[in-house]
């Protein structure tokens, strides 16, 4: 059985937000925490993950409406 787009698309979006999650979660830790270094980078990932999401997203309506 082979993974259709959507499928594959599913996938990478749960991972996707699993890890802006945990991101967020570890940069409010950091900030707390004092490590403003380590805050400013995991802030970095998380943007960059966020980026990616909205993008996964947007190829995901594109993908829905090619089928309609």
């Amino acid at each position: 059985m082979a993974l259709d787009k959507e499928r594959i698309y599913g996938y990478a979006k749960a991972y996707l937000e699993s890890v802006t999650e945990i991101l967020k979660d570890k940069a409010e830790e950091a900030e707390d925490d004092r490590y403003i270094g380590d805050g400013n980078l995991l802030r970095s990932a998380l943007y960059q993950y966020e980026d990616d999401l909205d993008e996964l997203e947007a190829l995901m309506e594109g993908s829905t409406d090619d089928k309609k």
